[in-house]
This record gives C-alpha cells, sequence and structure tokens, in this order.
C-alpha cells in the first residue's frame, strides 16, 4: 500500500511541476503575454493628439520563494511543511536571489527511509513532508523576481517615464504619453516595444495600435461625376453632385466647397439640410479653359444633436484638356526642271489620339496616298513632288481627321512658293562700287555703282542697301540683257569705314540672287591741297591755289590730325627719356659701389 502511495504522489509531483513550468510556456510563445496597449481617443477625423497607454504585466509566481530554497534537515522526524487541504499563506517577498540553489530529488524506496516516522511508518504527514519538499524545491528553481529596467521605444516621439519602475512578481504596470498623430499615421499599425530585464535575462515584446479614421459615411455619402471627363478647350463640362442621407438621423448646414473649381472661399451652393434616406441633386457647369481642372470636394454638415463639424472628402477626379494639336516641318528640296521634292514631318504634340487624318495640297490633290492615325508623340514623314510650275504657285498643305472625342480636327501649313524652274547657267550679274570722293569731316562720302548684265535674262527690282546702315541706298526697276547702269549716291556712313553694299536682283521667275561688294571709307590727304609748283623758282610761273569753301575744314582737319600724332610721339619720346634717366641712374651707383669695394679690398 506504501509503495502505490508513493507512486500516486510522485505522478502528482510532476504534474504540479509541469503546471508550475507552462504559464512561461504560454507567456513566451505569445506576443501579448505580457504587454498590452490602448489609445483615447481611437478616432480622429483628421490630424490631433491622442493618449498612449501601455499596460505590463508581470506574469512570475507571486507565491513562490524570491530567496533561495534550503535544503531540509534530515532528523529524526521529517518536518512538515504543508497539510493537504490547508491553504498555504503567501511567503512574505524577500529581497531578490541571485541565485536559487536546488534540492536534490528524494529517491523512491521500498523501505522506510529518511523522511519516515520513528519505526518505519509513514503515515499522511510524512507524506506531506515530502510533497512539500520537492514542491518548495522545485518552484524556488524556476521563480523569478521583479521586473527592472523598462523601456518602451517608438518611432513617433511618445515619451513614457519608466525611470527606476520596478514591477513585481504578480503586479501590473500602466505607462502613459501623448501622441501626435498626422493624417498619415492614421489607420495604420503603429508599433511599440517593451523591454525589460527579468531575473537577468533581457525580453522585449512588441506591440500595434491603430487610430482609426472618423466615419462619417454612415451619415453622408457624397457621388460627383463630370460629362464631360475630357474636353478641348472651349468646351462646356457638367459636374454632378448628389447627396444622399444614409444615416439614420437629420444632417443640417451642409456645404459643398470644390477649390479649383470655384476657389476654397466660394462655396457652390447654399448650405442645406438632409433627412434620413433624402437625396439631393446639384449641378454646376463651366467652361473649359487652357489647363485641365481637378475636382476635389470637401464637404461639411452637422449631425442632429451633434456640436461637431463633420468633414466628408470626395476622390479627386482630373477633368483631362484635350490638347490636339500637330507640329508640322516642311523642308523643300532644290529646286530641278523637273520641280521641287517636299519632304512632310507630321508629329503628335498634343496629348489625345488623332485619327482619320488626310493631307491635300491647296489644290485638293493628295499627299498622305490615304488616311493615317497618330498616337500622342508620334511622327509621320510624308513626300510630295510639285511638278515645275509655268507661273508661281503657292503649296500649301492641309490636314484634316478626328480628335479624340471624335470632332473635325483641321489645321494646315504656311505657303512654300514653287516658282517656274530657272537655269542657272543664263543668269550673269557684275555689280561694283567705287569711292569717287573722300570721306568729310560730316562723315559724308560719295560712291559709284556699276551694274552689268552678263547673262542671257533679264533681271527686275534691283535694290542696293548697306549692310550696317540697314536701308536702301539705290534702286534700279529692270536691267535687259547686255546692259550697263551706273549709278551715282552721296551717303553720310556716320563711323563706319569698310562698308558691305548688297545688291538683290530678281530673275524672270521671281527668284532672287544675291551680290556683295565692299569699298573702304578713307579720309582726305593733305597731298590733295598742296600746290604741284614751287611759287619761289627762277622766273617761274606762279600757281594760283583758287579760293576753296571747304579748304578752311580741310586744313583744321589736316592741322589736327597732325597735332595729334604729334603729341602720340611726344608721349613716347617722354617715356624713353625716362627709361633712359633711370638707366643712367642705376649705372651711376652700380660704379659708384664698384669702386667702393675695390677700395675697401685695398
Amino acid at each position: 500500500m506504501n509503495r502505490i502511495l508513493k507512486k500516486i504522489m510522485s505522478i502528482i509531483l510532476c504534474a504540479v511541476m509541469i503546471c508550475a513550468v507552462m504559464p512561461n510556456y504560454v507567456h513566451a510563445a505569445t506576443s501579448t503575454a505580457h504587454v498590452s496597449i490602448s489609445v483615447t481617443p481611437r478616432e480622429l477625423a483628421s490630424e490631433g493628439k491622442v493618449t498612449v497607454s501601455i499596460t505590463l504585466t508581470n506574469t512570475n509566481n507571486s507565491g513562490g520563494s524570491t530567496t533561495p530554497t534550503a535544503k531540509p534537515v534530515e532528523t529524526d522526524k521529517p518536518t512538515i511543511t504543508t497539510v493537504p487541504g490547508t491553504p498555504t499563506p503567501a511567503p512574505t517577498q524577500g529581497p531578490q536571489p541571485t541565485e536559487v540553489p536546488s534540492t536534490p530529488e528524494p529517491s523512491e524506496t521500498d523501505d522506510a527511509g529518511t523522511g519516515s516516522l520513528p519505526g518505519g511508518e509513514e503515515d499522511e504527514a510524512s507524506v506531506s513532508g515530502i510533497i512539500s519538499t520537492k514542491a518548495v524545491s522545485s518552484i524556488g528553481t524556476k521563480a523569478v523576481g521583479d521586473y527592472t529596467n523598462i523601456t518602451i521605444s517608438n518611432s513617433y516621439g511618445v515619451s513614457f517615464n519608466t525611470q527606476g519602475v520596478v514591477i513585481a512578481a504578480g503586479s501590473k504596470k500602466t505607462f502613459t504619453g501623448s501622441m501626435s498623430v498626422s493624417s498619415g499615421m492614421i489607420g495604420v499599425e503603429l508599433p511599440f516595444t517593451v523591454s525589460w530585464n527579468d531575473n537577468g535575462q533581457k525580453k522585449s515584446e512588441t506591440v500595434t495600435c491603430k487610430i482609426s479614421r472618423l466615419n462619417t459615411s454612415p451619415y453622408l455619402t457624397v457621388v460627383r461625376t463630370a460629362n464631360p471627363v475630357n474636353a478641348s478647350v472651349g468646351t462646356e463640362v457638367t459636374l454632378t453632385y448628389t447627396f444622399t442621407n444614409s444615416g439614420s438621423i437629420s444632417l443640417s448646414n451642409i456645404t459643398l466647397v470644390d477649390r479649383y473649381v470655384k476657389g476654397s472661399s466660394s462655396p457652390l451652393l447654399s448650405p442645406f439640410s438632409l433627412t434620413p434616406g433624402a437625396t439631393k441633386v446639384f449641378t454646376y457647369s463651366f467652361t473649359m479653359g487652357n489647363s485641365t481642372i481637378v475636382s476635389s470636394p470637401v464637404v461639411k454638415f452637422y449631425a442632429q444633436g451633434n456640436s461637431t463639424e463633420l468633414v466628408k472628402n470626395v476622390a479627386s477626379l482630373t477633368i483631362g484638356l484635350i490638347q490636339s494639336q500637330l507640329t508640322k516641318e516642311i523642308i523643300a528640296g532644290t529646286p530641278t526642271p523637273d520641280g521641287v521634292k517636299f519632304t512632310i514631318y507630321l508629329t503628335n504634340n498634343g496629348n489625345q489620339k488623332l485619327s482619320s487624318l488626310v493631307v491635300t495640297d491647296e489644290r485638293g490633290s493628295s499627299v498622305s496616298n490615304g488616311s493615317f492615325s497618330l498616337a500622342v508623340g508620334e511622327t509621320k514623314v510624308l513626300q510630295y513632288f510639285v511638278s515645275n510650275p509655268s507661273t508661281v504657285r503657292y503649296v500649301v498643305f492641309n490636314i484634316d481627321g478626328k480628335d479624340y472625342n471624335g470632332t473635325d480636327f483641321k489645321d494646315n501649313t504656311s505657303s512654300y512658293v514653287v516658282r517656274p524652274y530657272i537655269d542657272s547657267s543664263l543668269l550673269g550679274l557684275t555689280f561694283t562700287a567705287v569711292t569717287t570722293t573722300s570721306l568729310s569731316e560730316d562723315n559724308v562720302i560719295s560712291f559709284e555703282f556699276s551694274f552689268e548684265n552678263t547673262g542671257s535674262l533679264d533681271y527686275h527690282n534691283l535694290s542696293v542697301t548697306e549692310k550696317e546702315l540697314g536701308y536702301e541706298i539705290y534702286k534700279l526697276e529692270s536691267l535687259n540683257v547686255g546692259k550697263t547702269e551706273k549709278a551715282s549716291v552721296t551717303v553720310n556712313i556716320g563711323d563706319l569705314s569698310n562698308l558691305v553694299f548688297i545688291l538683290t536682283a530678281e530673275d524672270p521667275s521671281g527668284n532672287t540672287h544675291t551680290h556683295e561688294a565692299y569699298v573702304t571709307a578713307e579720309r582726305m590727304n593733305i597731298g590733295e591741297m598742296i600746290p604741284s609748283n614751287d611759287p619761289t623758282n627762277n622766273g617761274g610761273s606762279v600757281d594760283v591755289i583758287e579760293d576753296d569753301s571747304e579748304l578752311g575744314k580741310k586744313l583744321d582737319g589736316l592741322i589736327t590730325d597732325t597735332g595729334t600724332r604729334l603729341m602720340s610721339w611726344f608721349r613716347v619720346l617722354g617715356v624713353i627719356a625716362i627709361i633712359a634717366a633711370v638707366a643712367m641712374i642705376v649705372l651711376g651707383v652700380s660704379e659708384i659701389v664698384i669702386r667702393r669695394n675695390k677700395r675697401n679690398h685695398k
């Protein structure tokens, strides 16, 4: 009987030990075994502040000994520490042990051992004593004490006062902090990590909280549509707003603002109310301008019995601007006896696809040989040959098609002149320009132009200009084959000295040809005003200088020019004299130094 009782008690002891260990296993496997979190308030309509509360619970067994368990002292009669059926009072918590010694398991024997009563008889008390010794030893080994070194980390700037806080076994502590919540933090899991020291072991757990966005949809539903969604410049666009009270209480002072449509300070309609289940439809029209429009409605209202203004933001909608636009580049080839070849580049630089495009010339002839489409950014290259005309022709390329909405699209190029072909070998023109008087003090000078038609075709509309002066100096209506024309002109050229005269002349087809002549303007020389014969020759005749009204001006100019040149030479000579003087002084000083050195050496 005693053997059976020992086996039963051993099984009970093992069960007790497993139960003591299980709480620690469960806590380690559950992420929220020790930490819980809450926020107040739990909902925000927009950014604001909330209070975060984090509770840390010390799950260690508060009934376990926090001091080392001493090994039972063997006596003639074992000490009975517990009596079955009698509750064990909670021990007074002492200092946290640094090491808990274990008590060896009693061995099971057939005979009464050390823990038996005298005479070898085992009663209930002795068995209880054995059980108590095993239980206390096992719990003393696994027991942990206070939680210390508590920290709470987060990336939201929330501060918790955990400095010096100690949580005893079986106790818990709540820490609070204020958190500023941005709009981007609403509806997002926000993690907080709690760390602590448990009997020399570093432990941590992470918990999350989420601030929900204040939901106004149970009270008011707003739907906004646009027609059309894409529009070209000048098109009327209609926005339709549908308000429905989907709640069970009345709504009042409902206002609508669509800032990019009408402005943030201009409600689209007067405030109104909606009873439960009621609907209101409102339309607003505007004319499409030169850019896209973004509709971002904001609806504000009050619910019955609530003094807090509620806000409903409707998702943005972009009304796209249809820009049906072509970039046109036309390159005309070199004229030939057969005609001129054109290369046409058409690029869709709008934001909508163009379709059913057809290109014709100004006479209605097909250029594109059928229709084609252009996606956004796509380029089409066409080539078209214009035959040599009998008279001047002004070529224009017309483009017709459809835009994104199926509306007619029309465009055209500038006009390009195609003239009857002229063989350049039949043309010949000589153009020259020479000075006939020197440049005067008031910058007036005279030239003679010479025009000679050396070809076999007549020229028309001849015009002479100076490159820098920019205005027409001389004009000749025509210059027939084999003819030479001369013209004298007097021009005030200002400060110019090198002149470039440009002659433009048209051939019989109207093609313009350009020729240039270069002239250097010089002021008159003093030699022009001095007699060639010496008036003091023996018996020779004396030439009389005729009265020249311009002589005074010429002499003044000559004297001024001569004086200026002499002053320049005087300045140069003065500089040379100064340099020579300095050199002489240096040489003299050097000679004195050399002589003094020689005396010293003697």
